[in-house]
């Protein structure tokens, strides 16, 4: 069986780093414009570069989103982002747009390109049309798809072409992420990358005579937010996604902090990586699935996999965010004859405070912060300050572990 591929997002040049870190071995970015989450920070063409050389180094690709669908007006644009890029190409496009497909096609012959989610591919036919006719060989699959109907794709294929799909993170109230919503209440075009997530929001019922609202829309049993879709965690399912024929797990999430992103990937590495290790006698450990629940995060389901959206349109029962965990800083080196770790603060905690480090590879463990010095050495009580450096006394850390609040 081909190895599958974790695939992880990069919403900046940190969340790059965290995501190689923490063993994704692929993630996928974007610049500052085009691509599907314009308000992430992005990536300049030189951090792109610095981005693809730190991954390639520890031998994991770097994937470049274009999927938005851009007017006429934005093509010239486009092209100056291609040519900007012209000494750092990343290893594979993500494309949806037939006119940037064109475009990425003549200027870069050569270019790997896969097909975004936004092209709702949810048949074989189309897949072949778009590996055979337009040169894509990876095709990133539609999120209403069950995981037979994937199968049943996989079967009707070539070989050779690659099937990604989403396994974890926000999933979207329309068809695909094709939605207008945000475009018509507040200008926002969420197909240019601008989505306001007005799914998100609560809404009333109003007199329509003078617009009063007069009634809070409410479901018995689940709640207010009838467009605010449940979020997707498939951790506890890696073994049916690997053996469906899947070659990329995509984990969502470029608007999210550095902490999800090496969490989240960590978990999955954890999972994918046991699973690898004994098929036949492969178990679920829960701590992969609390791991995910340390994270900021919507209630959890397993989205369209098992389930078909006229069985269940998996809404949330509130616009909540469960779980989340307060990222408190991260380890930028670490002594081992001293045993003290050079730390970067994220979050403000004391001396006393129960925490747990998170390392690469292994679920979090239980520490107390027994002392903390500045940078002069000086004893201190707690880091109040943003990216403020401090030393900590610890047991076997190094660098990129993040420390978060203990339970």
């Amino acid at each position: 069986m081909k190895r599958c591929e974790i695939l992880s997002p990069a919403g900046n040049l940190e969340k790059l780093k965290f995501a190689v870190m923490y063993g994704a071995d692929a993630v996928y970015m974007a610049l500052n414009r085009f691509g599907m989450r314009s308000s992430a920070d992005n990536f300049t063409p030189e951090e792109l570069k610095e981005g693809l050389d730190f991954a390639h180094a520890r031998g994991v690709k770097v994937y470049c989103a274009l999927n938005t669908m851009p007017r006429d007006y934005e093509m010239a644009e486009l092209d100056q982002s291609l040519e900007s890029i012209a000494d750092c190409l990343p290893d594979a496009f993500i494309v949806s747009d037939p006119g940037v497909i064109a475009t990425v096609k003549t200027r870069y012959p050569q270019a790997e390109l896969h097909l975004s989610t936004q092209c709702s591919t949810v048949n074989s036919r189309s897949c072949r049309f778009w590996y055979e006719q337009m040169g894509i060989k990876r095709v990133v699959l539609a999120r209403e798809l069950s995981l037979n109907e994937i199968k049943e794709i996989r079967t009707n294929i070539p070989a050779d072409m690659e099937l990604e799909c989403f396994v974890h993170g926000a999933m979207c109230i329309s068809y695909s992420g094709r939605c207008l919503l945000s475009n018509y209440i507040v200008g926002r075009d969420a197909n240019r990358g601008m989505c306001a997530q007005p799914c998100r929001w609560e809404y009333v019922l109003a007199d329509v005579r003078d617009g009063i609202p007069f009634a809070t829309v409410k479901e018995e049993m689940d709640g207010t937010y009838a467009f605010s879709s449940k979020d997707l965690c498939m951790v506890e399912h890696i073994k049916e996604l690997a053996e469906a024929g899947i070659n990329s797990f995509k984990i969502e999430g470029r608007m999210k902090s550095a902490y999800y992103t090496a969490a989240v990937t960590n978990a999955y590495r954890m999972a994918y990586d046991a699973y690898l290790a004994n098929p036949d006698g492969y178990k679920v450990d829960p701590m992969w699935k609390k791991e995910t629940e340390s994270v900021s995060h919507r209630e959890y389901d397993t989205g369209f996999f098992f389930t078909s959206p006229h069985q269940s349109a998996k809404v949330c029962s509130a616009n909540v965010y469960l779980n989340d965990r307060a990222y408190l800083a991260t380890v930028s080196d670490y002594d081992p004859l001293t045993g003290l770790a050079k730390c970067i603060q994220r979050n403000k905690f004391s001396v006393g405070d129960k925490v747990q480090i998170l390392s690469a590879g292994s679920c979090g463990r239980e520490a107390v912060i027994e002392k903390m010095y500045n940078e002069d050495m000086e004893e201190i009580e707690n880091v109040p300050h943003p990216k403020q450096v401090f030393y900590i006394p610890l047991k076997d850390a190094k660098q990129w572990d993040i420390i978060r609040c203990g339970e």
